[in-house]
């Protein structure tokens, strides 16, 4: 295991082991879902993540296109940009919480030691990298319905 420390944040990651429970999951949740939010996430996903964050998920061997979970936090009124946030895995665990953000323009991401059970292939030692961003609403169908 390695160490990685962002921000106030201290985290022990195995890369290996994460970038094989990548190879074993067939889909992020966005290409999952069938529902319009995740469809108008996934259509734009290649530009929702900056540099400094993708380098991050590639560090802890993420498959960028293969997120644990994408929600939408806006009301379906809220049209033209949308408040999304999501997680990864990866296969380690923290040494230091910490409750700092790292922030890049409109988006912000941290390590989180707290959420849904990921499939078993990440073993008993998980840990997740969650994002929040505002993103455009590219679909030309309505979120309202």
């Amino acid at each position: 295991m390695e160490e990685f420390r962002l921000g106030d944040q201290v985290i022990r990651y195995d890369r290996e082991a994460t970038a094989a429970a990548y190879n074993a999951v067939p889909l992020g949740d966005a290409d999952r879902c069938t529902c319009v939010y995740c469809r108008n996430f996934a259509a734009q996903r290649a530009n929702v993540y900056p540099p400094d964050f993708r380098a991050l998920l590639e560090q802890l061997g993420i498959d960028p296109n293969k997120e644990g979970e994408v929600y939408d936090v806006a009301g379906p009124f809220e049209l033209s940009i949308r408040p999304t946030g999501g997680w990864f895995y990866f296969v380690g665990g923290f040494i230091e919480k910490g409750e700092r953000l790292i922030q890049t323009g409109d988006f912000q991401y941290w390590f989180q030691p707290s959420f849904p059970r990921p499939p078993a292939c990440f073993g008993e030692r998980v840990a997740a990298v969650e994002f929040a961003a505002k993103i455009p609403w590219v679909l030309d169908e309505s979120s309202a319905g």
